[in-house]
């Protein structure tokens, strides 16, 4: 019998050429896991970014002043109205990030009485700090978004010099109430505004203004021309207030009087607190509120109750009380009320004074958003 000669085995390489073609098809799929991965966290980063520099732009808009103040990182145009040149630029944190928003003048704004407000662009850069590919990686998302804004001025309505909801009381005929305005820049309001049949005097005083007495409207006529948010004030934390009293006590007049910049929101919890100084800012008080002797106040006075005005004194600015009738739910006065009515004793100035409300407000400026300029993913710049 003829024997089988032996051959090389072939089992052996096609077992290593399949391992082969498995290893590379198992690395070719992990690595396109991986890629897939990345691709998810990627846009998951992308979109957290989106969202960061989102809020920071809407946060930006609503809180510049608290947000350039307070922020070290900061530096803020003194006054954006006034300005020819620079830029807003703030940095702060956001959850999972941080933004960064920058705001650049493109025209200053126009006039000072028929004014044409100053534009900006306002660019806010989210970054997700938390999307992370590998382990030692530090790439971070990023996304931009703008907007175009204008830098509104328009804080408070000055509807006259002493305007009261409640109506008011003159005793006397020393004194003025006068709703021309004493820094000459803004056309003439009211003297006194009141509600119909809510005002009486005696000494045959006469206010003066544009027109000097304005009985004309009814309360509830009158209550949507006073446009201050009360509600807002009191219960919404419109305000960001500097003193709040109490806990806090009044600024004594040597704080006054050590920085003529300084022009503080003073919130009065005490009913019927008696104004202790002369001072200027603005006076936010729940209820009722009194001015005595010879004190001086520069500046905005909004009284949710009555205002009653003993002795000789000045304010320069504007004056609004009885604005606790705008809360809602608030019981309503019959026509011609008068025991509600605010008091001017004695001699006393309550006059307008746009240049005195005009640095009261500076804080309360903002940016106004313009419709319809959104842009979305812009460069970085």
């Amino acid at each position: 019998m003829q024997r089988i000669q032996n051959r090389a085995g072939f089992a052996l390489p096609l077992v290593v050429i399949f391992l082969v073609i498995l290893s590379f098809a198992l690395a070719a799929g992990l690595a396109a896991t991986a890629a897939e991965g990345g691709t998810t966290i990627a846009q998951r980063g992308q979109n957290r970014a989106y969202t960061i520099a989102e809020q920071g732009l809407q946060r930006f808009l609503i809180s510049r002043d608290s947000l350039c103040r307070l922020n070290s990182f900061a530096t803020c145009l003194t006054d954006p109205s006034a300005a020819t040149g620079g830029q807003d630029s703030v940095q702060f944190a956001v959850g999972g990030g941080y933004a960064v928003v920058v705001s650049r003048l493109m025209r200053p704004q126009q006039g000072t009485k028929d004014t044409i407000p100053a534009l900006f662009f306002v660019r806010a850069r989210g970054i997700d700090s938390t999307s992370k590919m590998r382990g030692s990686d530090t790439t971070t998302s990023v996304r931009s978004v703008g907007l175009m804004v204008q830098w509104s001025t328009q804080t408070i309505n000055v509807t006259g010099a002493w305007t009261s909801l409640s109506g008011l009381d003159k005793q006397g005929n020393a004194g003025q109430i006068d709703g021309n305005d004493q820094c000459g820049r803004k056309p003439a309001v009211a003297g006194v505004l009141v509600p119909k049949g809510d005002y009486t005097s005696s000494g045959g005083f006469v206010p003066t203004g544009n027109p000097p007495l304005d009985t004309s409207k009814t309360l509830a006529q009158l209550e949507p021309l006073v446009t201050i948010d009360w509600n807002g004030i009191i219960n919404g934390g419109a305000l960001t207030y500097d003193f709040v009293v109490p806990p806090d006590a009044f600024p004594d007049a040597a704080w006054f009087q050590a920085d003529t910049s300084r022009w503080p929101i003073i919130r009065i919890h005490t009913n019927d607190f008696t104004l202790p100084n002369a001072g200027r800012g603005i006076i936010v008080a729940d209820s009722d509120f009194t001015i005595s002797g010879s004190n001086m106040w520069d500046g905005v006075i909004l009284v949710g109750g009555q205002l009653t005005s003993n002795g000789n004194n000045t304010t320069s600015g504007t004056t609004v009380s009885g604005l606790n009738y705008k809360l809602p739910g608030s019981v309503q006065p019959p026509p011609g009320y008068i025991n509600d009515n605010s008091t001017a004793n004695g001699t006393k100035s309550y006059v307008y004074n746009s240049c005195n409300v005009n640095r009261a407000t500076q804080r309360l400026k903002h940016y106004v958003a313009l419709a319809n300029t959104w842009v979305d993913d812009i460069p970085v710049w």
